[in-house]
């Protein structure tokens, strides 16, 4: 029995995947289907792939500022993604803080996309970035950290940096989260770093060099009062 044109059409209809264009007969079979730039696109919402694609973006907008804006759809099809989604994996993994400036960092001193997602890479710009960014910023956000951590320890937050664990401490200062703003002009930060241990000097040593802040507040005499008035306003 022949098959009638409207059926040999049916059959002939195609059902094409939108990433790879690969074709099928039935569309059940398209829903199955899953390529590597279908999972990609599927995993767009992932908080590491959101970060990966931002950065992805600032990565052209600063080597190809004339080009077309660049989509999602792009960035899959990129043979730099799996690079880049690994660096904001490794940003939600370590938490890391300004992302935007981390990526500046990471352009404006060529480190290659594959060292983006390392402890070296990351370590170095956290010790230039405290040097460099705002005063009020690092407050605000050392003064978060010692929120949360007050609150694991059930204490009063203006007494985190004098009776908190002093390693959980060391640790915060080494991942950014407390500046030396806080340990330099506060009287509790000074008192915490007056009783560390000389394992616990070398952790944090790297991060809050003492000859170069000294300079820095020298530097910045103008913002240290306000700096101090807002600790001491907060009982630090």
């Amino acid at each position: 029995m022949k098959k009638s044109k409207n059926t040999k059409a049916i059959l002939e209809i195609k059902h094409s995947c939108e990433f790879c264009n690969r074709s099928f007969v039935r569309e059940s079979t398209l829903m199955k289907h899953l390529c590597e730039y279908k999972h990609r696109w599927m995993n767009k919402d992932a908080h590491g792939n959101r970060i990966g694609f931002q950065a992805w973006m600032w990565f052209y907008t600063k080597n190809s500022p004339n080009t077309k804006k660049r989509t999602y759809t792009d960035f899959i099809k990129s043979s730099y993604y799996t690079a880049f989604v690994k660096f904001g994996n490794y940003c939600v993994d370590v938490n890391a803080i300004n992302i935007s400036r981390y990526v500046d960092w990471l352009l404006k001193n060529q480190i290659s996309i594959d060292s983006w997602n390392t402890d070296t890479s990351y370590t170095k710009f956290i010790i230039s970035h405290l040097k460099d960014e705002d005063p009020l910023d690092a407050i605000a956000r050392s003064i978060e950290t010692t929120i949360g951590l007050a609150e694991t320890e059930k204490i009063q937050t203006k007494d985190c940096l004098r009776y908190g664990n002093k390693n959980r401490v060391c640790y915060a200062i080494t991942a950014g989260k407390i500046s030396p703003w806080m340990l330099y002009q506060s009287e509790s930060g000074k008192e915490f770093l007056d009783k560390l241990d000389e394992s616990q000097v070398k952790l944090i040593i790297d991060y809050i060099q003492p000859e170069q802040w000294a300079i820095k507040f020298k530097r910045d005499e103008n913002i240290v009062p306000q700096v101090q008035e807002l600790l001491a306003a907060g009982g630090y």
